[in-house]
């Protein structure tokens, strides 16, 4: 009898360990697949958090950038002011403290400048004697006959148009609409033309290249 009752005891311990090693095996399976998800976890993790940095990273550096050219800008506008005081009995010299109030006003973060040029045009039918055949001494101007008044007619004064132009960037398409809108509302700004843009990479981001043309005029929405 007691060589018949091992056959069970056997058995019952074989299929004990047999018990163990499949939850052992489960339990292994468990958690290699954890290690696996916390892996893929980590990796997308550390995927994110490097965009997060590259973006932070090329943000930085293009408001480094703007805050440079809103610098120049200051000290631009400065110099000219200066030159404006120096010149103050240049003719034009009100419209001209009226373009630079209005970009003044106008300007946003977002809007940065390269150039700025001013310039007066007369609005007066002219030519040049050496457009003229037969003419020879360059630089002078020829007011044609019909622009000439008769006697006794008072003479008005010419009207001068003080025009500018400037060449600079925007952080897109939408900050160049807002600057030129808010050009558009100030007053003595007559006109506000955009004369050229386009999009390029600058500073790892895309900006948009801008070159506007602003027109002055005392008389527009009130401007004193």
């Amino acid at each position: 009898m007691a060589g018949i009752d091992l056959i069970p005891g056997d058995y019952a311990r074989k299929r004990e360990l047999e018990v163990r090693v499949r939850r052992f095996l489960v339990a292994l399976a468990l958690v290699l697949g954890l290690v696996a998800l916390g892996r893929a976890g980590i990796e997308i993790l550390i995927s994110l958090q490097g965009a997060e940095v590259a973006r932070l990273r090329a943000r930085g550096e293009l408001s480094a950038q703007e805050a440079t050219k809103a610098d120049a800008y200051r000290k631009q506008k400065r110099a000219v002011e200066k030159q404006l005081a120096e010149l103050d009995e240049l003719r034009g010299r009100d419209r001209l403290m009226l373009l630079l109030r209005a970009i003044d006003n106008a300007y946003i973060d977002r809007i940065w400048f390269d150039e700025m040029h001013f310039f007066r045009r007369e609005n007066l039918t002219t030519g040049r004697l050496d457009a003229v055949p037969g003419g020879s001494r360059a630089g002078i101007i020829v007011v044609p006959k019909e622009n000439i008044p008769p006697p006794g007619t008072t003479i008005k004064p010419l009207e001068i148009e003080q025009h500018a132009e400037i060449v600079g960037h925007a952080l897109s398409h939408t900050s160049l609409a807002e600057f030129m809108r808010g050009l558009g509302r100030q007053p003595g700004v007559a006109d506000v033309r955009l004369l050229d843009t386009g999009s390029r990479s600058y500073a790892n981001a895309v900006v948009v290249d801008l070159k506007l043309s602003l027109l002055i005029d005392e008389k527009a929405r009130g401007a004193k």
